[in-house]
């Protein structure tokens, strides 16, 4: 029987998985949805990122409630399913592999937009 690989220990990354909150959103295809985007990154700690298979998220950078000084959680016993079940697959911690957990992140409405010019998307609305 295959030995379980453990996840390395949460000091080896400063628990970067408890610094962050993600959702999955909908690919941008229209004005109103680039409109939508730029406005996220118009806010403090919000980024848009896009990961290797291609899926959009919408990122806020907020530490978790119950992570302790020393990185460790302080709400262990009753911590939520996901942090229970994140490295028990034995995949390498997504922030201490040889690349990025994500394909492109955007920190900044300029950054997005420059994007989208540089691939020929026009996301500017006419003026009246």
């Amino acid at each position: 029987m295959a030995k379980k690989k453990k996840a390395p220990s949460c000091e080896t990354c400063g628990a970067q998985c408890c610094r962050y909150v993600a959702t999955q959103i909908d690919e941008p295809d229209c004005k109103t949805d680039y409109d939508h985007i730029r406005w996220y990154l118009l806010h403090e700690k919000v980024f848009v990122f896009i990961d290797h298979d291609g899926d959009w998220y919408l990122e806020f950078e907020t530490d978790c409630a119950s992570l302790g000084e020393d990185n460790r959680c302080l709400n262990y016993d009753s911590r939520p399913r996901i942090c229970r079940r994140h490295g028990e697959t034995g995949a390498p911690c997504e922030f201490l592999s040889k690349h990025e957990p994500y394909e492109i992140r955007f920190s900044t409405a300029r950054d997005f937009e420059a994007w989208l010019e540089k691939r020929g998307i026009k996301w500017r609305w006419k003026k009246p």
